[in-house]
């Protein structure tokens, strides 16, 4: 195969084409990094999908912020009760052990939109994260008859 045959049918990373620069390079991530992948996964629910969403809110946890959600059943206030600790401390100790996984994220019913999403995904779960949670669940919450009916965010 000849050089220039090659070249003609390989794509290049470079290109003066704003639109086809890549958003990152590996897996590791910043809040810059972060917003502007958002924005870019905005720009698509809303202007190619056509999503219907309530305004998202997107909040980087730890993994103990995670368990702790867990224990409240995801809920951002909840009444306090003993056995919400006594459930920390087991999914802590399982997680610990490498015994349970933790979630991605956890989204919220309300508006704004509030998803979690955890500090340890790489860039391109973070990604996959916010197009599914945030803009996914989101649009379903706002658009779906029964939560509608059902529910008020």
């Amino acid at each position: 195969m000849s050089t220039s045959s090659h070249s003609k049918n390989t794509p290049t990373a470079q290109t003066s084409d704003p639109s086809n620069k890549l958003l990152f390079n590996g897996a590791d991530w910043d809040f810059d990094t972060l917003k502007n992948t958002y924005d870019a996964i905005e720009d698509i629910a809303l202007n190619e999908l056509k999503l219907d969403v309530y305004a998202n809110q997107v909040e980087v946890i730890t993994s103990e912020q995670m368990l702790d959600a867990y224990s409240s059943i995801g809920m951002p206030l909840m009444y306090h009760h003993w056995s919400f600790g006594k459930r920390f401390v087991r999914d802590d100790v399982m997680y610990r052990k490498g015994y349970q996984g933790l979630a991605y994220e956890i989204v919220i019913n309300s508006n704004p939109c509030i998803s979690y999403v955890m500090e340890e995904n790489t860039i391109v779960m973070q990604a996959l994260v916010m197009a599914h949670a945030a803009f996914g669940h989101n649009h379903f919450f706002k658009n779906n008859y029964l939560f509608k009916q059902w529910t008020d965010a």
